[in-house]
């Protein structure tokens, strides 16, 4: 005649730690309006080694928000691949005339764009002699918790 009553029915498993790779953080990117890029390395951070298992990779903090719609607001780390291209819909670190910045590359036909995610800001439309260069794909997003 227990009121509550709980019994183990089997062992939880013991999980190996993570393996942990350190990655640069190299400064910030804009999300929001394009300012000039200035690499800085200013730490490191530690990721799971499955995240960054191919290719060269980066971190950046976020500085901005009109990318908030896809999760990344104001001081956010961004864990970067370094890679030259990227598809329809990825969201890019790119730099263009100079300028870097993070948002989600759009691709229809000839026509590129740089596309926030938040509505108070406009898509930024690729001249076709603009220099765009894709630096690298976002693939994980680390929130900093703010005291």
């Amino acid at each position: 005649r227990k009121a509550r009553s709980l019994s183990v029915v089997r062992q939880a498993a013991a999980a190996a730690p993570a393996q942990l790779v350190s990655i640069p953080i190299l400064g910030t990117v804009v999300a929001g309006s394009p300012l000039l890029a200035e690499e800085n390395v200013l730490g490191e951070v530690l990721v799971e080694s499955r995240l960054a298992s191919t290719g060269k990779h980066f971190a950046l903090r976020v500085q901005g928000d009109s990318m908030k719609n896809a999760g990344m607001v104001e001081n956010d780390l961004l864990i970067v691949r370094q890679q030259p291209v990227a598809e329809n819909g990825d969201i890019v670190v790119a730099l263009l005339n100079g300028e870097a910045t993070v948002k989600r590359l759009s691709i229809q036909g000839h026509a590129i764009e740089l596309r926030p995610e938040n509505p108070r800001y406009r898509p930024i439309v690729v001249d076709p002699d603009a220099d765009l260069r894709v630096l690298g794909k976002v693939v994980a997003i680390r929130s900093v918790q703010s005291e």
